[in-house]
C-alpha cells in the first residue's frame, strides 16, 4: 500500500516506510540538502532510530507528518515534505527538503502548494508556520511564492530563525491557490 496522503501534478507525497530507508540516509546524510536544516545523519543507523522514532511515529502520535516525496514518472523517491507538529511551540512547521538536482525546476512550489491545500483541506488545521535559517535565501523566497507571510524572527532550539505564517483563513482568501489541482481533481 502506498500510503498516498496527496499527489501534484509530477509527484506523489506518501508516508515514508521501512524499506525507504536508504533514500532517507542518502536525503539527511546530503550535506547540500541539510546545509540550513540541521544535522546530518552520520551512518545509516542513526537514520533507521530517526525514521521509526519520529517519522514514522508521528504518524500514529499526530496524524500527519514529514512526507516522501515520489516522482510519479519514475517512482524514485526526491525529497521530504509535510507538516510537522512542534509541540515546544504548539505549531505546525511546513518544510521541503529535495535532492539538489531537483532545485530551480519548480518541484519546491508545486508540491508546497500541494502540501498547504492538504494541509487545509484535508487535514483542517487552522495554521502553518515555516522555520527558515536567515540565510536560506531560496526556502524563504518559496515560502513566500505559496502565500506565507514574513512574521519576525524567533529564536528556536538555540538557532534564530525567520518565521512564516499562513493561516486557513487567510490561505482560503487568497485566489492563487485554486491554481494547484488536488487528488480529486483531473488534469
Amino acid at each position: 500500500m502506498m500510503n498516498t496522503v496527496f499527489e501534484t501534478r509530477r509527484t506523489l507525497v506518501r508516508q515514508w516506510r521501512f524499506d525507504d530507508l536508504r533514500a532517507y540516509y542518502a536525503l539527511r546524510s546530503n550535506p547540500l540538502v541539510m546545509k540550513y536544516i540541521g544535522e546530518l545523519f552520520k551512518d545509516i543507523k542513526q537514520a533507521e532510530e530517526a525514521l521509526l522514532s519520529k517519522t514514522i511515529l508521528d504518524y500514529s502520535k499526530y496524524g500527519y507528518g514529514r512526507y516522501a516525496v515520489v516522482l510519479k514518472k519514475s517512482g524514485d523517491i526526491i525529497g521530504n515534505t509535510g507538516p510537522l507538529y512542534l509541540a515546544d511551540l504548539g505549531k505546525n512547521d511546513l518544510a521541503i527538503s529535495l535532492f539538489p538536482q531537483y532545485w530551480g525546476l519548480g518541484y519546491g512550489t508545486e508540491i508546497l502548494s500541494g502540501c498547504v491545500r492538504y494541509v487545509f483541506e484535508q487535514l483542517t488545521l487552522p495554521d502553518l508556520i515555516g522555520l527558515v535559517d536567515p540565510l536560506n535565501v531560496a526556502s524563504s523566497k518559496l515560502l513566500m511564492k505559496i502565500g506565507m507571510t514574513y512574521s519576525g524572527q524567533i529564536t528556536y532550539h538555540n538557532e534564530i530563525c525567520d518565521l512564516y505564517s499562513l493561516t486557513k483563513q487567510d490561505w482560503s482568501n487568497r485566489p492563487v491557490h485554486r491554481t494547484f489541482k488536488s487528488i480529486e481533481s483531473s488534469d
